[in-house]
């Protein structure tokens, strides 16, 4: 999935949450560092907002903040799950870009 792709998915999973982009910001700096520093916690609200609009952040980097969210107990209470496909590398290119296009299908189903 491309950068804008992602941001708009992150984006309607935050809606189904009913989370702010700072609240993510949050989750995120919990999710990683094992402290409650404020002052940290408000730069990484301000980082995820401004991550969620530019078109140049970096794809993986967004899959990340997917991959926070997919763990969140929330979204669990929810009954939602977030699909996306990972390459084998044992299969050929034929089929890995076939399981990664239904993939990108069901995630648009589920998001939207």
């Amino acid at each position: 999935m491309g950068t804008e792709e992602l941001q708009h998915e992150i984006k309607s999973l935050l809606a189904k949450l009913n989370w702010s982009q700072k609240r993510l910001g949050s989750e995120v700096y919990l999710a990683k560092y094992d402290d409650e520093d404020e002052y940290e916690i408000k730069r990484y609200e301000e980082k995820v907002k401004k991550d969620l609009s530019r078109r140049t952040t970096k794809p993986e980097l967004l899959m990340s903040y997917l991959e926070i969210i997919s763990q969140h107990n929330e979204l669990k209470k929810l009954d939602l799950i977030v699909p996306s496909y990972c390459r084998s590398g044992l299969l050929s290119n034929t089929i890995e870009n076939g399981m990664s296009d239904i993939s990108k299908l069901i995630s648009k189903l589920v998001c939207e």
